[in-house]
């Protein structure tokens, strides 16, 4: 098949009955029919009345056709009006197309032709207000005056007996006065027989101009004017509804069949978009829209809600610019916790006022739209509630209620800390084979985002909405990728120093193993041979150690309190054998120099002397130290902590941050430490030398009170 391109549409009236979608062409063919089988000799008088951009325009070129099929002999003038000003130049730009009408017939036509063009000559030299002067100056040039002329024109009609059809479009462009000029050249001329003028408009708009401009009642007035007048019908809504969905199939042709989801469509249609759909002009108007604002996301947002979005944009800008300056209303879920009743009062105010708003359509309509669009909106206007787990299935599905997407639907484009949908699924579909998921998370490390964070950290994050896709080969090779070269992804850029932080990396990599756990099997079996494995292939003994751990809190162990958990990943005695399996990778490592000291060395370093003789990880230290003196920033650093208080009046909260000598004198000697600063303090860098500081600072606050640490 091949594909179409979609083009804008401009706002020209379609020529091609061929291309009729919505019916005109049958009520253009029934207005044919008529005029060429009806007598008019004494001239008559029509009009299609329409609203703006419901297709009269497109009516009258198939009206057209359709009489030149009927009769070639029929001559059709096409007078536009808006293209003049002024009463002199609507007049003389009519006589000149009748000259040039009648140049066209026989003999007595072309000698007629020649006094029209000379009194289109006249009109535009002398103003009408002087009609005297005008008729003197026509008996002067052709023997005879404008009366006299006028009547020539009429019995050279009679005896031709030839019909002309003088087509007016866009009156309801004019304004009041233009309309009222207009009108009475039409009244002026109407009488010539043979002659039918088809005038379109809205007639709203006309009759509410001629009320401005003449302070007369505008209907009784275009009624003196209009004989026989018609009504453009009104497109049939399943015919405007097929010519809105053949232009966006055009326009979303490229995305994917997974991602079309017809029932979530049809229902923002039925509930909003089809009641702002009125007229073809609507049709073009929107997608014409989308035809220039979804490429730059295409791929990135839920096309089903970026039209959805875009149909509020163009038809109800007021409610379109409320929803985008107040996210708090419309993305995410309503917290109970947070949401007192007060607050959320004053929500439900707020959107009470936002849907009066509505130009285009109903409260109701627009109330229910925004309800299919914002789960959060009819959280807050009834009783449906939703919890955070929604949150990564939206995520997923590039929905506007995602807080992660929301921007992204206002901007026209990828927010610059983020990565696309595209590279995530790139990532997926890789996580087939170890050795290819290995190459892309080490790739993605390293490439810095304008934040300075890494793309790793945004993709173990939204990697999580994709584990229900992953087969059991999928999620071992997840698993696996976490103990080989998980060390190399705890990163210091993407370590949060905010006050409300949730951590860096490990905890990223820590919750992707225990939902990559949970998704592969409930037998814990299973699990811990998944674990096994990985442990025993891997090198990533940091992140071996802090899970470890964390799996043996879930029985309670490494606290002063009971917390055993019903639902724990593995078993006890699997849990001390991959302590077991740490131990061993720690040691062999250390033995071989590949395990180095750097800012997350120390969670390592405390499980290290857990499980073993504390003088193991003393020795190692003071080892590298002795190799390497500059190591010991780095080991300072991890023993670095922040901490935040906010004192009664301030705005801004105050960091306090503390480098705990007490601890890090289990693992070197502090004396021996001291010795090395001071000769590092001298080629240091200032970040660095900050932190050799601090540290003297901290051993001197420890010298003078040894509980100083135990107030933290």
């Amino acid at each position: 098949m091949t594909k179409k391109h979609n083009n804008l549409s401009s706002d020209k009236p379609l020529t091609e009955i061929s291309d009729d979608a919505l019916g005109y062409s049958f009520f253009a063919k029934s207005l044919a029919d008529s005029l060429y089988k009806g007598s008019f000799d004494d001239g008559i008088v029509l009009s299609i009345y329409g609203e703006w951009g419901s297709g009269k325009s497109t009516a009258l070129s198939f009206f057209e056709s359709h009489l030149k099929e009927l009769d070639q002999d029929i001559s059709i003038l096409h007078f536009n009006p808006w293209w003049f000003s002024g009463e002199e130049a609507l007049l003389k730009s009519f006589f000149s197309q009748l000259r040039s009408l009648f140049s066209n017939w026989k003999s007595r036509g072309k000698e007629l032709a020649k006094k029209v063009g000379i009194i289109a000559d006249v009109l535009a030299k002398a103003p009408i207000a002087e009609a005297k002067a005008v008729d003197a100056l026509l008996k002067k040039l052709l023997g005879s005056d404008l009366n006299s002329i006028k009547q020539e024109i009429e019995d050279l009609l009679k005896v031709e007996k030839r019909k002309i059809i003088v087509i007016i479009d866009d009156i309801d462009r004019l304004t009041g006065d233009e309309v009222k000029q207009l009108f009475k050249l039409v009244k002026a001329v109407a009488n010539f027989p043979h002659i039918a003028y088809v005038l379109a408009f809205d007639r709203n708009v006309v009759a509410k101009s001629i009320e401005k401009a003449l302070n007369v009642n505008g209907n009784d007035y275009i009624e003196k004017i209009i004989q026989v007048p018609f009504e453009l019908p009104a497109p049939d809504q399943g015919e405007l509804s097929k010519l809105f969905f053949d232009k966006i199939n055009l326009i979303f042709s490229d995305v994917p069949e997974e991602e079309h989801d017809h029932t979530y469509f049809g229902n923002l249609y039925h509930d909003g978009i089809k009641y702002f759909l009125t007229t073809p002009r609507d049709v073009v108007r929107l997608t014409n829209t989308l035809s220039i604002t979804y490429p730059p996301v295409a791929g990135e947002v839920s096309y089903c809600d970026f039209i959805a979005i875009e149909s509020i944009r163009v038809f109800e800008p007021e409610i379109y610019d409320f929803i985008r300056r107040n996210e708090h209303l419309f993305s995410g879920v309503v917290s109970e916790s947070r949401n007192s009743q007060v607050e959320r009062e004053s929500n439900q105010k707020l959107l009470q006022e936002v849907f009066t708003k509505a130009k285009n359509t109903t409260h109701v309509n627009i109330k229910a739209f925004l309800e299919r669009m914002f789960p959060k909106v009819e959280s807050i206007t009834g009783n449906m509630m939703y919890g955070y787990d929604h949150m990564p299935f939206w995520r997923k599905e590039k929905k506007i209620c995602s807080p992660d997407l929301f921007s992204t639907f206002f901007r026209f484009s990828l927010p610059i800390n983020s990565i696309s949908f595209n590279e995530i699924n790139s990532v997926v579909c890789r996580t087939v084979e170890l050795t290819d998921l290995v190459d892309d998370f080490q790739t993605l490390a390293i490439e810095i985002l304008p934040n300075g964070k890494s793309k790793i950290s945004v993709v173990l994050d939204r990697i999580l909405d994709y584990l229900d896709d992953l087969n059991e080969t999928q999620l071992k090779n997840l698993i696996s990728m976490i103990f080989l070269i998980g060390d190399e992804l705890l990163l210091e850029c993407d370590q949060s120093q905010e006050m409300f932080s949730f951590g860096g990396n490990d905890i990223r990599l820590g919750r992707l193993m225990y939902q990559c756990l949970r998704k592969l099997s409930n037998d814990t079996e299973v699990r811990f041979e998944a674990l096994k494995v990985a442990y025993e292939n891997g090198n990533a003994v940091i992140m071996m150690c802090h899970e470890a751990v964390s799996l043996g809190q879930q029985h309670g162990k490494y606290s002063n309190k009971e917390d055993v958990k019903d639902d724990y990943l593995i078993e006890l005695n699997h849990q001390e054998e991959l302590e077991k399996l740490s131990l061993s990778k720690i040691r062999e490592l250390s033995k071989t120099n590949k395990l180095i000291i750097n800012h997350n060395t120390v969670d390592l370093l405390y499980s290290w002397k857990g499980w073993a003789d504390e003088s193991e990880p003393q020795k190692w230290i003071k080892k590298k130290l002795d190799e390497n003196p500059k190591d010991l920033i780095f080991l300072l650093s991890g023993f670095v902590t922040k901490s935040h208080s906010h004192a009664w009046g301030d705005r801004v909260s105050k960091t306090i941050t503390r480098l705990n000598v007490k601890n890090l004198s289990t693992f070197v000697d502090l004396e021996f430490a001291k010795s090395i600063v001071s000769s590092l303090l001298s080629t240091s860098e200032n970040n660095d030398r900050k932190c050799l500081d601090l540290f003297l600072t901290e051993c001197e606050a420890f010298k003078q009170d040894p509980d100083t640490f135990n107030r933290q």
